[in-house]
C-alpha cells in the first residue's frame, strides 16, 4: 500500500517537472512579451503543434513519466490482497479508481502549470478569452485520454509484465501521434489532447468539445470492459509456506 505522503511528494515533484518544462519551452515567448506587452502570449504557449502543450509532447514525451507515475502511485497487486479482497472484480474496481485518480492528477498538473503561466504573464488575454472554462474542458478530455492509456497499460500488464506493458503502450501512443501528425487522421484520441489551441485560433464550439468528451468517455468504458476480461484471466501466484 503506497502511503498518501509519498503520493503527495510525487505529485509535487510532477508539478516541479512540468514547471521547468513550461519555462524551457516558453522562455522565448516570455522575452517577446517583455518587449511587446500587447503580444498574445496565450496563443503560442497553448499551441498544439509545437511547445509545452503540443500533441507530440502530450502523446509521446509525457507518456513515459505518466506510466512511471502509475507504477509509483497505484498500489501493487499481490496475491494476499486478492485473498483479502475476496474477488478479482473488487481488486479491479480499486485499481480502476486509482488509475482514474492518477490520470486526473497527471492531467491537472500539466494544465495547471500552463494555466498559472498564462494567468501571470498574459492576464488580459486570459480574462478576455474565458481561458478558465476552456482549460476545464481540456482537463476533462485529457483525463479521459490518459485514463484510457492507463487502462491499456494495465491490460497489457495483466498478460505480461511492466516492461513489456510500458513498451507496448508507448508504441501505440507513438503510432497515434504519427497517424495524427503525418497522416492527418482526426478520429483518434490524439485530436482530443489539446483543444485549447483550436478554441483560441479557430473558434471551436462548446458543442464540438462535448462531442469529443462523449467519444473519449465511450473509449474509456470500452477499455474498462477489456481490462475486466483481462483480470479474470490473470494468474496470481500464491506462495505457500512449508512451516
Amino acid at each position: 500500500m503506497k502511503s498518501n505522503q509519498k503520493k503527495v511528494y510525487l505529485s509535487m515533484l510532477l508539478l516541479l517537472l512540468f514547471g521547468c518544462l513550461w519555462m524551457i519551452y516558453n522562455i522565448h515567448y516570455l522575452k517577446v512579451k517583455q518587449v511587446d506587452p500587447s503580444y498574445p502570449l496565450i496563443i503560442d504557449v497553448s499551441g498544439s503543434v509545437d511547445g509545452y502543450l503540443s500533441i507530440k509532447n502530450l502523446l509521446t514525451i509525457y507518456i513515459i513519466p505518466l506510466l512511471l507515475f502509475y507504477r509509483f502511485f497505484i498500489d501493487d497487486e499481490h496475491p494476499h490482497i486478492l485473498v483479502r479482497l475476496t474477488s478479482r472484480v473488487h481488486i479491479y474496481r480499486r485499481r480502476t479508481i486509482q488509475v482514474f485518480i492518477s490520470s486526473f492528477i497527471y492531467a491537472l498538473g500539466i494544465l495547471l502549470i500552463n494555466f498559472t503561466g498564462v494567468f501571470i504573464f498574459d492576464r488580459f488575454h486570459f480574462i478576455s478569452s474565458n481561458y478558465w472554462n476552456i482549460c476545464l474542458l481540456n482537463l476533462a478530455l485529457l483525463t479521459c485520454v490518459y485514463f484510457s492509456i492507463g487502462m491499456l497499460f494495465y491490460y497489457i500488464f495483466d498478460y505480461s509484465n511492466s516492461i513489456i506493458a510500458m513498451a507496448g503502450t508507448f508504441f501505440i501512443c507513438f503510432l497515434l501521434y504519427m497517424m495524427k501528425s503525418y497522416l492527418n487522421i482526426h478520429w483518434t484520441p490524439a485530436s482530443a489532447l489539446n483543444i485549447i489551441d483550436p478554441f483560441l485560433s479557430s473558434g471551436m464550439s462548446g458543442h464540438q468539445s462535448l462531442m469529443m468528451i462523449g467519444k473519449e468517455l465511450l473509449l474509456s468504458i470500452v477499455m474498462i470492459l477489456l481490462g475486466l476480461f483481462a483480470i479474470e484471466k490473470k494468474d496470481f501466484i500464491v506462495e505457500v509456506s512449508n512451516d
